[in-house]
């Protein structure tokens, strides 16, 4: 039985292995997909033992390893080096390659409501490991113009150097968010509540990474046919892994979206 891990500091509540075992019935495969909690400080140690494992085939990569496995493993691919983490890795011919489906996941769910997605103006709330791959792949839906912003804004700077990306301060993010086309939140926090905006946000499309509530703070913001939710992303990008793993295209359906929103509601 081939087996398979998402590996992070706080995964115990993670979706990904109910997304695994839908699809190992619905594919009649005899499969294993565990979540396994690691502290930052035992990383190197765990880590070095999982590589080892008889029968792993491959293991997702949530915060805060995304950036830190690179180093761990025998190669990466095009889209990982360019966007600077990993979120899952796989065993091909004896070595460990690790790559990025984060920015192929979000690519799709954003494409859910491309009849009337205007690729203009994007504005990224935080710049961590997700933020990357969403930066990423909104240069490769060709967005005219990207604006991040971020708590730290030092750590944006160097964004300066890219052609059509504007990195800020959050304290300025209130000034971009009614003329921008899509708005993305990739932090845990709500970063809207500070600003204390009483408008609704009415013309731009919005998506948060959060997924749990599927309703959060940050989409409350916006007119909920405008909304796009997370747990999209999460089983759009889950999609690639199975089917690496295990060598069946996993078919994405209804039945599987209501099991997970069922659990975070």
């Amino acid at each position: 039985m081939k087996k398979a891990y998402v590996l992070g500091s706080s995964v115990k509540k993670s979706l990904s292995p109910l997304i695994f075992k839908y699809w190992f019935k619905q594919n009649k495969i005899e499969g294993e997909y565990l979540s396994k909690e690691i502290e930052p400080k035992n990383f190197d140690e765990e880590i070095k033992q999982i590589l080892e494992e008889d029968g792993l085939c491959g293991f997702n990569v949530t915060i805060p390893f995304k950036e830190l496995i690179i180093k761990k493993i025998d190669k990466v691919d095009e889209h990982s080096k360019k966007i600077g983490a990993v979120n899952f890795v796989s065993k091909i011919k004896g070595k460990w390659v690790g790559k990025n489906t984060d920015w192929i996941g979000f690519s799709k769910a954003i494409n859910v409501k491309k009849a009337v997605l205007k690729k203009r103006i994007a504005v990224v709330i935080g710049y961590g490991g997700s933020s990357r791959a969403i930066i990423y792949a909104l240069k490769k839906e060709n967005f005219e113009e990207i604006k991040v912003f971020n708590r730290t804004e030092e750590k944006t700077h160097h964004l300066k150097k890219e052609s059509g990306i504007t990195p800020g301060s959050l304290e300025h993010l209130k000034d971009h968010l009614f003329d921008a086309d899509l708005v993305v939140n990739t932090t845990p926090i709500n970063s809207l509540k500070s600003l204390l905006i009483q408008k609704e946000i009415k013309n731009s499309l919005a998506f948060d990474v959060v997924y749990r509530p599927q309703e959060t703070n940050f989409l409350s913001h916006f007119v909920r046919e405008k909304r796009l939710y997370g747990i999209s992303m999460l089983i759009y990008q889950a999609a690639p892994c199975f089917e690496e793993w295990f060598g069946v295209r996993p078919n994405i359906d209804q039945g599987l979206i209501n099991l997970l929103s069922a659990h975070i509601k």
